[in-house]
């Protein structure tokens, strides 16, 4: 069974405020967001592919220092990431089987650790289950509000995890979850999400706090000083 890598890179980031997608946004390290996050997941031999989801007005992908590398494999994105995912998937039609793993990664989270993507993979296969996602434990009290910010209640946070990404399952029950939820209007945020709605239960896996999306330009401080630590 192939592991293969989907990275929906199609978006701009807007609360960025940059002029150029915030995944092109250089780091310290000299490299792009999502250059660095590539180049982690390509560090060793763990992933047969990796398959980037572009905007199709993209202008800054030729600069990429893995342009050339024949492990990548580019295709069209979509207005949102769920379908930047779906067409990726549809992109695989003739290279994935059903059973091949697919890792669903976000662009812009470029501190991922392999060894936290080994265990991941590892408690799937051990626990044989649908699939996996790296979560992170809530540690504060968290409240749940209406539109107006009224608490409404507290939620045992025991039971509370933040998703994070890498997220992994079986090609056709990520592509059948993902035409499921298109056919019948179903939005979803994240690739587990998809699966549950076909009634699945994925397990979730203790992730990293450094394992951050880049999202305003202070997460740009912390990824900084992440990759600095790593």
């Amino acid at each position: 069974m192939k592991r293969i890598v989907v990275i929906p890179a199609s978006g701009i980031g807007s609360r960025m405020q940059q002029d150029i997608p915030k995944q092109y946004i250089k780091l310290d390290n000299g490299l792009t967001i999502l250059d660095t996050t590539i180049s982690c997941l390509l560090s060793e031999s763990f992933f047969d592919l990796i398959v980037v989801a572009l905007n199709s007005k993209d202008r800054h992908w030729k600069y990429s220092i893995h342009t050339t590398n024949a492990h990548i494999k580019i295709c069209a994105g979509g207005a949102e990431r769920r379908d930047s995912v779906r067409n990726a998937l549809m992109a695989l039609k003739n290279i994935a089987k059903d059973d091949d793993w697919i890792f669903v990664h976000d662009a812009v989270r470029p501190c991922v650790r392999l060894d936290d993507i080994r265990r991941l993979y590892a408690s799937v296969m051990v626990e044989n289950a649908i699939g996996g996602v790296l979560a992170l434990k809530a540690s504060d009290t968290v409240k749940c509000v209406d539109k107006q910010q009224n608490i409404i209640k507290t939620t045992d946070r025991n039971y509370i995890y933040l998703a994070q990404t890498p997220q992994v399952f079986k090609y056709r029950t990520l592509l059948m979850g993902y035409y499921f939820c298109l056919h019948n209007d179903i939005l979803v945020t994240d690739d587990s999400s998809v699966v549950e709605a076909l009634d699945h239960q994925p397990i979730v896996i203790e992730g990293d706090k450094r394992n951050i999306k880049i999202t305003t330009p202070d997460d740009l401080v912390l990824a900084n000083y992440f990759l600095s630590t790593l």
